[in-house]
């Protein structure tokens, strides 16, 4: 029972899904588009409909997560339409992936003139991560406490 309760509440998968219900309905349609990328560079966004420049040039995620695990994190990626903030999620245990922000119509130069502003809201994207994986181990070790002194699940 510990290993079924383990496995529906650790993983990469489940923090990026849990990540993702707290962060998309953050953001008002014109604004920013807040990107979730996997460890298999599987990505979804809040405003897909807006991420054209990552479908027409999939290389370019590529490039960024490569940026991040070279050790420039936060990295900061010009596109076409507009500039991309990013940085590796992880906690603890567990890699998470990495957490882009699309800022429409934002230069490079811009984005740098503000990075202070960006490190605050990336660290505060990885301090929800690491929040939701304490969360989530609590409830395993609830779980795990319940069905020990479960009178249902006892074979005595």
């Amino acid at each position: 029972m510990e290993e079924l309760y383990k496995s529906l509440l650790s993983g990469a998968d489940t923090l990026t899904e849990q990540l993702k219900g707290q962060l998309f309905g953050m953001t008002e349609l014109e604004g920013p588009v807040l990107i979730l990328v996997d460890e298999r560079s599987q990505w979804c966004a809040n405003h897909p409909s807006r991420t054209s420049f990552l479908s027409e040039h999939p290389e370019l995620l590529q490039a960024m997560c490569g940026q991040i695990d070279d050790g420039d994190d936060p990295c900061v990626y010009e596109v076409e339409d507009g500039c991309v903030v990013g940085t590796q999620l992880a906690t603890e245990t567990t890699h998470c992936g990495y957490f882009l922000i699309f800022l429409p119509g934002y230069r490079g130069q811009m984005v740098q003139a503000n990075m202070d502003l960006f490190d605050l809201l990336l660290g505060q994207t990885q301090l929800i991560c690491q929040l939701i994986e304490k969360n989530n181990q609590l409830h395993h070790l609830q779980l795990t406490g319940m069905s020990r002194n479960s009178s249902v699940l006892c074979s005595r």
